[in-house]
């Protein structure tokens, strides 16, 4: 086969592959080496999927070209490298954001990209699985002129686009908007962000104290990870800005030990904490083979057949009085989730799955 033949072929191969995540509602594309075989997995829903096996002869020029669009260095193989490419239904002109991460493994370079949100509508805080009594608590939050709004939950519980919902929800003309993340996920239009970037200097606590000097309003921080940075994020929140951050806990309740044991004290959390919320994601019933139960032969064309189609957030959200005084009730997690199976939205099974290890 020629060398150009051989570009075609790769580069079909690739676009085939994004093509069809995009098609299947994907949120990542895994390209991984096998001994014998390169593997594609698509994560749908949460769950990964297997989608595809090819050649193991093509998945080093598979990853060269992820390499090339992500503008990564093609020599380096033994470390990790993390960067960003567009993909789209259009060849010519790709239209979806994506994050790319690059890492070595036994059998060769692991391939995952990231498929970010391309549409701002989705960043809306009505559309995040909020219950009525909680999104009056978010918007009483970001209604303050300054303090601190915490979102916690583990990995891949939907805590940035919970951030970025916030964003949204505050970016007005009149406001100074500005975000420090790692890395940053979705461009916003009329936000200053900034990316952490700790090689070149540019850590949390560095960009905290520049941001301070650029006459901020809101500040969202990515993540507090440190003592450095929760100092800074509540001095930030007492001194007349309104900071959002995440914070991995397992419930509402678990940000306040879990923000002493980096150093803060009662008294400054009191000052300046505005509300606390932590969530999941559980992956949401499919209406359309809800509609076709009565024509049992026909596979649902929506979502596959896999009785599922897309993933909503369940919460628990408290407001300063009930995250100091325990006494006071509040719609727990698993009481919001059952609200949502009433609804027909979730199954049970798949609450008590997710939220049942964190109660």
């Amino acid at each position: 086969m020629s060398v150009a033949k051989d570009d075609s072929l790769i580069i079909r191969t690739w676009y085939e592959i994004a093509a069809h995540a995009i098609n299947a509602r994907a949120s990542d594309i895994h390209i991984e080496a096998g001994s014998q075989a390169t593997l594609v997995r698509f994560r749908i829903d949460g769950l990964l999927q297997v989608h595809s096996h090819f050649p193991i002869e093509l998945h080093e020029r598979l990853i060269a070209r992820i390499k090339v669009l992500a503008r990564l260095d093609l020599a380096e193989k033994r470390l990790p490298q993390d960067g960003r490419l567009c993909i789209g239904l259009n060849f010519s002109k790709p239209n979806m954001d994506c994050r790319v991460s690059i890492l070595p493994t036994l059998y060769g370079e692991k391939a995952v990209i990231r498929i970010l949100p391309s549409r701002i509508e989705d960043l809306d805080l009505t559309e995040i699985g909020l219950l009525p009594d909680q999104f009056t608590l978010f918007q009483q939050a970001l209604s303050q002129p300054n303090g601190l709004i915490l979102v916690s939950g583990p990995t891949g519980s939907g805590k940035t686009r919970t951030l970025y919902s916030c964003l949204r929800y505050l970016n007005q003309s009149h406001r100074n908007l500005c975000s420090i993340e790692d890395p940053i996920e979705i461009r916003l239009a009329g936000i200053n962000q900034v990316a952490y970037h700790p090689r070149a200097g540019l850590d949390f606590p560095t960009i905290i104290r520049a941001l301070l000097r650029q006459d901020p309003d809101v500040i969202m921080i990515g993540e507090i990870r440190d003592a450095a940075t929760s100092q800074l994020a509540i001095q930030a929140a007492q001194t007349g800005h309104l900071v959002l951050s995440t914070l991995h806990t397992r419930n509402a309740r678990g940000v306040l030990p879990r923000l002493k044991s980096l150093g803060i004290d009662q008294e400054s959390l009191e000052s300046c904490l505005l509300s606390v919320s932590s969530q999941r994601l559980i992956r949401m019933a499919c209406r359309q083979c809800q509609k076709l139960k009565s024509t049992e032969k026909v596979q649902c064309s929506s979502c596959g057949g896999s009785g599922y189609f897309g993933r909503i957030g369940v919460h628990e959200v408290l407001n300063s009085s009930k995250i100091f005084d325990s006494s006071i009730s509040y719609t727990r997690m698993r009481d919001a989730g059952l609200t949502h199976v009433h609804a027909g939205l979730i199954t049970q099974a798949d609450l008590e799955s997710e939220v049942g290890l964190w109660r």
